[in-house]
This record gives C-alpha cells, sequence and structure tokens, in this order.
C-alpha cells in the first residue's frame, strides 16, 4: 500500500508539472533562441517516407516468415500481410505496422517491424506483436 506522503508528492508533482509545462518553451534570460525541449527536432517530412519506398506486402510476408523460421511453403498460401504505415528511424532503417492475417491463426494480427534497407531492398531485423 502507498503511503500518504508518496500520494502527496505524487499530487504536487502533477500539479507543479501542469502548471510549469507552459513556460518551458519560452526562452529565458541568456538561453537566446534555445527551445524548452531537449528532444531533437526531426523534420517532419523525412520521418514519415512515401509508402512507394516502403517494403511491399509480399516482401513483408516474406520478410517475417524468413525471420520467424516458418515455412512459407506449408503455410505461405492463404496467409497475407498488409503494410498499414511506416516511419524513418535511422538514415536506411523504418519502422512499420503491420496487420497479419496467418492461415494457422483466426483473426488478425498486428505486428510492429524494423526494416533495413540493403541495396534497394528490404530486410526485417527485427519484429515483435503488439
Amino acid at each position: 500500500m502507498l503511503g500518504r506522503g508518496f500520494l502527496f508528492g505524487v499530487a504536487v508533482g502533477c500539479v507543479l508539472g501542469v502548471y510549469v509545462a507552459p513556460y518551458l518553451s519560452r526562452p529565458t534570460v541568456g538561453m537566446g533562441h534555445v527551445s524548452g525541449s531537449i528532444l531533437p527536432q526531426m523534420n517532419e517530412a523525412t520521418a514519415v517516407p512515401e509508402k512507394g519506398t516502403w517494403p511491399t506486402d509480399e516482401q513483408a510476408k516474406v520478410q517475417l516468415f524468413e525471420l520467424s523460421n516458418w515455412d512459407i511453403s506449408k503455410h505461405g498460401n492463404g496467409s497475407k500481410v498488409i503494410i498499414n504505415r511506416c516511419i524513418r528511424i535511422a538514415g536506411t532503417e523504418i519502422a512499420c505496422e503491420l496487420a497479419a492475417h496467418l492461415k494457422w491463426i483466426e483473426g488478425e494480427t498486428r505486428t510492429e517491424a524494423v526494416f533495413q534497407e540493403e541495396g534497394g531492398d528490404w530486410k526485417m531485423i527485427a519484429a515483435k506483436n503488439r
């Protein structure tokens, strides 16, 4: 059980956070034009690549089967992978949200995957169910 002191500290911290947050984006004395954010500013146009530059749904399916060590010749027919959206996370890497309709699983499986571009082709280097 949480003590009263801890709960009081959380409440005070929340109130201070709500009160102080609007002032963080304003420059302070001696700071010049420095933003209040310590996070790097991403260029929105480069963060979301165009759909034509993503891996195709078929490439995603083949890569998902390969990464997961599933037999595509046995379970590939009847399975379908659709890439819903992607975001660039590094120079040659993108993270994508996939919808997988796998033959042996009832319903849709949501998956997040990271692809790395290798010579004009995409290789899935990580995947995780959501």
